[in-house]
């Protein structure tokens, strides 16, 4: 998987890297220019700024996090969490029976109104996520349901976790943390940042929300204890992917992912100080299957019919062979490829479209023509992808791929701005492509994936399909410290998500970016964070 310039434009060309470790053409402040704007893509401005609310819950919103948010831990170059420095002297698990966990807060860290960083605003934090109260819209309750309480040590920038049953992932906590100003009510927590952050900590701070041009802007804090930021601003922009590559050779942005966009690729490829660059990431490509109560594939049968008449293989081929040629699909649910406790258990529901036949002819849904019928109603599913050249590259491949079982696959391109809060949420498909985002803590990072539906509150379970059985196992596998333990249960865990098609893995992501040469400590950040606070321009 990897990637070199090609011999036309030399700036392009360069050494063969390592895919396991971020390419982000590393580099020592001293080798930076104070100041500069860096000038990021996105997709789509957050609906709600606070990153641990139902709809602020997205990829901007944790990047803007890093950049204006305290987090407990970060992610290092090889993906193993350190204790942020910046925000906590120590983090330490003191005993295992019971789980406690001590917080020593820096004695700097202040939020943007002046207020210290305290005990306080982990207390409040937990209280919101803990699920206690229903009212606070939390995206999931993972880990912090665990903990029985949380109080004041010697000073008020110490705190002690004190939990109620084991959580291995305790690591995970708290990244980030926003402040008790949002968590004081539920109100607060789930309406105060609708426009933007109000009070925040970090080495940038908001300097504008055009909602009109759809533009956020930050600037470096004034307020700032620690190593400051090399550069003035961070601005992220929405632009659609179509428009990236120009925009990038025109210099109106830094850089542009590249995912599985041919077009973007090899735009890169010829672009005057431009690179391409590269590192393997807990990003990947997926089908979700709608098994809400009412709808079509709710019948579990129908719906294990559907993912076996799907080659992942072909999808990935299609969407990042011809950019990282020999990429396999991925084979788990729950564990990123590349990590130790990974095992590809596809061949629980391999791809078999003479076995997707047989079963649909078993359930009574006939051939009538080229699309199977069932009493007067014909086998069509609304297919939703996004408005860009991966969502029709994986709908042209997996309507293909149905049509030769007698499925009508009814794609609908829609605008990516409006995917998550028309589509997704609301569980408005029959069949649904997107990329899940995985973090370090794959486990208890993806239970909510797997959350069973309660009336409205589904998690991240988008698809409302309930696997029996999954939640002991999640129950267990939380619990558990020893490592390899924990992976047995997650390939077990992966299992019965296969073998009842609760969603379909596809491709991994290609993990490449254009990026202007002269941009360091930025790009391809693998597995790691996304280094705000390192990135600047070379001298």
């Amino acid at each position: 998987m990897s990637i070199t310039g090609c011999a036309g434009n030399p700036e392009s060309v360069r050494p063969e890297h390592n895919l396991a470790q971020p390419d982000i053409n590393k580099q020592d402040a001293t080798a930076l220019r104070d100041g500069g704007d860096l000038r990021v893509p996105i997709d789509a401005l957050p609906s709600n700024f606070n990153p641990k609310q139902v709809n602020g819950a997205r990829v901007v919103t944790y990047q803007l996090a890093e950049a204006i948010l305290p987090s407990a831990f970060l992610d290092t170059a090889d993906g193993v969490p350190a204790v942020n420095r910046s925000y906590f002297d120590s983090i330490e698990l003191v005993s295992t029976n019971p789980q406690v966990v001590r917080y020593v807060i820096a004695e700097d860290a202040v939020w943007s109104n002046g207020r210290p960083l305290s005990w306080l605003d982990l207390r409040g934090h937990w209280a919101a996520l803990n699920g206690s109260d229903t009212a606070f819209e939390v995206n999931n309750h993972v880990g912090y349901k665990d903990v029985a309480r949380v109080e004041r040590g010697a000073t008020d920038k110490e705190a002690t976790l004190t939990f109620n049953k084991p959580f291995a992932d305790w690591q995970g906590l708290f990244r980030p943390l926003v402040p008790v100003e949002v968590t004081d009510s539920a109100e607060a927590f789930n309406k105060s940042w609708l426009n933007g952050p109000t009070v925040t900590s970090g080495r940038f701070e908001i300097d504008s929300i055009d909602t009109t041009a759809k533009v956020i802007t930050l600037r470096r804090s004034t307020k700032w204890w620690d190593t400051p930021a090399k550069l003035d601003r961070i601005i992220f922009r929405v632009l659609a992917p179509a428009a990236r590559a120009d925009e990038l050779a025109n210099g109106g942005i830094d850089l542009y992912p590249i995912g599985g966009d041919i077009d973007l690729f090899t735009r890169a490829q010829s672009m005057p100080g431009v690179e391409i660059r590269q590192a393997t990431e807990r990003r990947a490509g997926q089908l979700t299957f709608n098994g809400a109560a009412g709808a079509r594939l709710s019948d579990e049968r129908l719906r294990v019919a559907v993912a076996q008449a799907i080659d992942p293989q072909k999808v990935t081929d299609v969407v990042v062979g011809r950019i990282a040629p020999g990429t396999k699909a991925v084979g788990s649910h729950i564990v990123p490829p590349g990590y130790a406790g990974y095992r590809d258990n596809s061949g629980t529901l391999p791809f078999d479209p003479d076995a997707a036949k047989k079963a649909l002819d078993g359930l009574g849904w006939t051939m009538d023509g080229k699309t199977r019928s069932k009493d007067g109603q014909r086998l069509n599913l609304r297919f939703i992808v996004q408005a860009t050249p991966t969502g029709r590259a994986v709908s042209g491949v997996v309507a293909e791929q149905l049509a030769q079982v007698g499925i009508e696959a009814a794609v609908e391109t829609v605008p990516v701005e409006r995917f998550q809060d028309t589509y997704l949420q609301p569980g408005n498909f029959d069949i649904i492509a997107f990329e899940w985002t995985k973090s370090p803590y794959p486990i208890s990072h993806d239970r909510p994936v797997f959350q069973e539906p309660v009336g409205a509150k589904a998690g991240n379970n988008f698809g409302r399909v309930s696997v029996p059985g999954i939640q002991e196992l999640y129950d267990r596998a939380i619990a558990e410290f020893d490592t390899a333990k924990r992976d047995e249960l997650a390939n077990e865990i992966d299992v019965l998500a296969w073998k009842y098609a609760h969603h379909l893995p596809l491709y991994p992501e290609s993990g490449a970016y254009a990026v202007r040469s002269d941009l360091a400590n930025y790009g391809a950040r693998g597995l790691g964070a996304y280094g705000f606070a390192q990135a600047g321009f070379m001298k």
